[in-house]
């Protein structure tokens, strides 16, 4: 009987998310001699679903000074729309997704929702909801206020920039899996080029390059984990560069996932002329996600 449900993405009588049935038939089983075995293991597995509800934080309040311009980097169109719309539609497609929440920068609330409107029209039905959350002085700030906004049935917090567009459903969807396995997970690339660590203009140490991985996003972790570890750095004062690193001093173990090395972070013309010619060369067949 379990081939007669389906995971509704759309939210189709029932919450995004959800599994659904597709008749009243594959709940109460209509078949004779039917076991309520089956019927008891979808529905746990329906509470299960309903249960662990995922959502993701977009900090998408930066000003964009490496970008150099006076437009943030967000609001920037990449081959005709906003470098947030593209990143928007790409977590709009998975299906475990049931909100998103869009950190603003202060004076962009009113251009933030017409990129938000403008993005929803066109798109498939089922969408999840958008909301906004205030930026803060610091992007820990930001974290936070967006965190306050969850609501209590959210068991599962991904957290992925406004600005990295490229990022796939395969691997957003295995930095879930991962996370839901170790409670932390992030996506990574491992170190091609030889780093060393230095300090006024003077190499102080060379570090083992297979132990060196450059991190990305998507990041997710169990909401609990990520909510009192950016509680605690708010309180002593304390600013990191990704979120992992706010839940690694809290002593928890956060694991990789294999990354892409297209899923780059937008943040100079350099790459934004990059993002162009990908997008380019992925609509003429040269190119793929992933």
């Amino acid at each position: 009987m379990l081939s007669g449900w389906l995971l509704d993405p759309a939210g189709n009588g029932g919450a995004r998310g959800m599994i659904m049935p597709r008749s009243s038939s594959d709940v109460w089983g209509t078949e004779p001699g039917l076991c309520p075995a089956p019927v008891l293991f979808i529905l746990l597995l329906w509470l299960f679903w309903v249960m662990n509800e995922t959502c993701v934080i977009v900090p998408a309040a930066g000003s964009g000074v490496r970008m150099g311009g006076p437009v943030p980097k967000q609001f920037l169109e990449l081959a005709g729309r906003p470098i947030l719309a593209h990143t928007l539609s790409g977590l709009s497609r998975l299906a475990f997704v049931s909100m998103i929440v869009l950190v603003v920068g202060e004076g962009y609330e009113a251009r933030m929702r017409e990129l938000v409107g403008q993005w929803r029209c066109g798109q498939e039905s089922g969408l999840p909801e958008v909301f906004f959350a205030a930026g803060g002085k610091e992007r820990s700030d930001s974290v936070c206020n967006a965190l306050e906004m969850l609501p209590g049935e959210c068991e599962w917090v991904m957290i992925h920039d406004g600005v990295r567009p490229f990022a796939s459903a395969g691997l957003m969807e295995a930095v879930w899996e991962g996370a839901r396995a170790t409670g932390a997970c992030v996506a990574a690339v491992a170190a091609t080029d030889t780093v060393k660590l230095a300090r006024d203009g003077i190499v102080r140490q060379t570090l083992a390059r297979d132990e060196v991985w450059l991190v990305q996003t998507p990041q997710v972790f169990d909401k609990r984990i990520v909510t009192a570890a950016y509680k605690r750095a708010v309180l002593e004062g304390w600013a990191g560069t990704d979120d992992a690193s706010f839940v690694e001093r809290m002593g928890v173990a956060v694991s990789i996932v294999q990354g892409e090395r297209t899923n780059i972070k937008v943040t100079s013309p350099q790459d934004l002329r990059w993002a162009e010619w990908y997008l380019g060369a992925m609509a003429s067949g040269r190119g793929s996600c992933g």
